[in-house]
């Protein structure tokens, strides 16, 4: 079975090459009287769709690869001259021009250029939002994710595009397979200002896992500024009922065909949540009460660089770190009551302390390198990261027993929590003839986990292992996958059909109190077709028709699983359920954007 995917895998995922005739178009410039040339901006443009090509500085000559038999345009601007446009068809062989510059003779006098930068635009099936509107008033990268408009967030951490299932939470592209309260708490760890820009997608391509049925957001982190040497200092304060401080500087160096950034920021965060609930238990009209506080006092250092090279006018190479400390000390107080008779008659009266001393670190590796094979936008890119999660808590509590008896009973715990994450991805582009784009790629993902929590209670007559609350496991789960996607537009609709398939091996064992180990291994198909539209204007906005089709997968995760119970508090607990199996979603959407701020959907899982 492994020697027939590895099969499949390699011809899913092996270029599709078309013949493709390639020569230079050669362009000259002639200075007005035979005076100094200027430094210009030359960008070529394809006809008849006038599709960008590149943008190219120019002097004196260039040099510039187009394809045989396919019409051009090329724009050309310097200060104090004339723009320079020229049609050019390239038949089937190289091709030169010559052209002067004349000088601009237009006043400019008060003149001002005021261009406004959109919060939301609209790649195809991919929305990206601009985060720098939102990071200047949010502390951290989990506000900003609160504030964007169309995610719901609740209590848990989870959060939610279209469907009652969580989207996946991708940080670079790339999913941190941990909890979503720990999620919650790497966000939190993380500067605003590190944001650069969300990314949306309800119903993503087949080139993103299959495993994001409720959609996916992807968080992009700050890189660089590639524009000389520049720094940053930033400092806030915020003052609600409790107070944040936050500081921070970063630096951005350009060394010719090199690259360099580094950011430090310090957050000193205090936060509380306050939970006030009733449970109501019908069969004998007995009521629980609960009042809880909690002060969430977080010290937080967050680190990041990285480094770019331009090994050639087509390769580039780099490396990026991230590094997040996250030192916190939580003290809540829960008080219960327990009524029976519709709450006419307290029965059980207790109160509880519960004390949290922890430290969460994150790290983050990637090693990337991304070639550009022609002047068409075709390029190859291949990432290979690390990713690290580590979350050690000392927990203590207090529990007092008012009614019906006066007693207590005091626990500790030690929890342990470690996660690796490697992957490796390689995803190639091809702009071929009559405006295809064919996409295809591989990625493997391996994580594991290490999951310890020893509890000892005591209720005045010695300390003693509480077996109910302990538990370690270990989980691993092993991802390979292959897609292939072909775009097209025919005039103004645009086709995207793609496949992917996914190998899924998962493993998971308790190792105490008891044995209850699982394994999933299985192969499957996900199809997806993608078209888009324009339909009309209205009001003076571009309406455009957007329809998707996609099969999706839920796996469940170890915690889900496992049949072993989880202490919350002294009356609830959860436990998973061994006989869960992976849950597929097909989905049906249709929605409308106007210039790409999305106004209707509607669809059906």
């Amino acid at each position: 079975m492994k020697s027939s995917l590895l099969i499949f895998l390699s011809i899913l995922c092996t270029p599709i090459i078309f013949a493709q005739t390639v020569v230079n178009l050669r362009i000259e410039l002639k200075a007005p009287n035979n005076g100094s040339l200027p430094s210009g901006t030359a960008v070529l443009y394809q006809l008849p769709d006038s599709i960008k090509m590149v943008t190219k500085i120019i002097k004196e000559k260039q040099v510039f690869e187009v394809r045989t038999n396919t019409n051009y345009f090329i724009n050309i601007t310097a200060v104090g001259m004339r723009p320079l446009v020229a049609n050019i068809s390239v038949k089937d062989s190289a091709l030169s021009l010559l052209l002067h510059w004349e000088l601009q003779t237009n006043d400019l006098d008060n003149v001002i250029v005021v261009a406004r930068k959109p919060l939301i635009k609209q790649e195809d099936d991919k929305t990206i939002l601009d985060a720098e509107v939102l990071s200047n008033s949010s502390t951290n990268a989990y506000e900003v994710l609160e504030k964007t408009p169309g995610a719901v967030v609740d209590s848990d951490g989870n959060v939610y595009l279209n469907s009652a299932t969580p989207a996946v939470i991708q940080i670079n592209g790339r999913e941190v397979k941990i909890s979503a309260a720990d999620l919650s708490s790497l966000l939190k760890s993380l500067p605003a200002n590190s944001v650069s820009k969300i990314e949306i997608l309800r119903s993503p391509s087949a080139k993103y896992d299959a495993s994001s049925s409720g959609g996916i957001i992807n968080i992009v982190l700050k890189k660089g500024i590639k524009i000389g040497t520049n720094g940053t200092v930033n400092a806030g304060y915020f003052q609600g009922r409790l107070n944040t401080k936050t500081a921070g500087f970063n630096l951005n160096r350009s060394a010719g065909k090199v690259n360099t950034n580094f950011s430090y920021q310090f957050t000193d965060r205090n936060n509380f949540e306050e939970l006030n609930s009733k449970r109501f238990i019908a069969r004998d009209t007995s009521v629980v009460a609960q009042t809880a506080y909690t002060k969430y006092p977080v010290t937080n250092h967050y680190f990041s660089a990285g480094v770019d090279i331009e090994l050639t006018k087509k390769w580039t190479v780099g490396y990026d770190f991230r590094l997040s400390s996250n030192e916190n000390n939580s003290i809540a107080q829960n008080d219960v009551v327990i009524s029976s008779k519709g709450g006419a008659l307290v029965t059980d009266l207790n109160n509880s302390i519960i004390n949290n001393n922890g430290l969460s670190i994150y790290s983050g590796n990637d090693f990337y390198t991304k070639k550009k094979i022609d002047t068409l936008g075709s390029e190859w890119e291949t990432e290979i990261s690390y990713d690290y999660f580590s979350n050690k808590n000392e927990q203590l509590y207090f529990n007092n027993n008012l009614l019906p008896i006066n007693s207590f009973l005091n626990g500790d715990g030690d929890i342990n929590n470690r996660k690796n994450i490697f992957t490796f991805e390689s995803d190639l582009t091809l702009k071929l003839a009559k405006k295809y784009t064919l996409e295809t790629g591989t990625r493997f993902t391996y994580s594991q986990s290490n999951n310890s929590s020893i509890y000892f209670t005591d209720n005045g007559s010695g300390e003693k292992l509480d077996s109910f609350q302990s538990n370690r496991f270990k989980y691993s789960e092993q991802i390979a996958a292959a897609y292939v996607q072909v775009a097209k537009t025919f005039g103004n609709l645009t086709v995207k059909p793609g496949l992917r398939m996914e190998y899924t091996d998962i493993a998971g064992k308790q190792l105490f109190p008891s044995d209850t180990s699982l394994s999933i291994r299985r192969t499957d198909l996900f199809p997806y077709i993608y078209l888009r539209k324009p339909l009309f204007k209205l009001f003076g906005f571009k309406l455009t028709g957007n329809a998707i089709y996609r099969r999706s997968i839920s796996r469940p995760y170890y915690e889900a699983l496992n049949p072993y119970p989880k202490y919350i508090d002294q009356y609830l607990y959860e436990i998973g359920n061994p006989r869960l199996t992976p849950q597929f979603t097909t989905n049906y959407e249709f929605n409308i954007t106007a210039d790409d701020f999305p106004v209707f959907s509607f669809g059906i899982n």
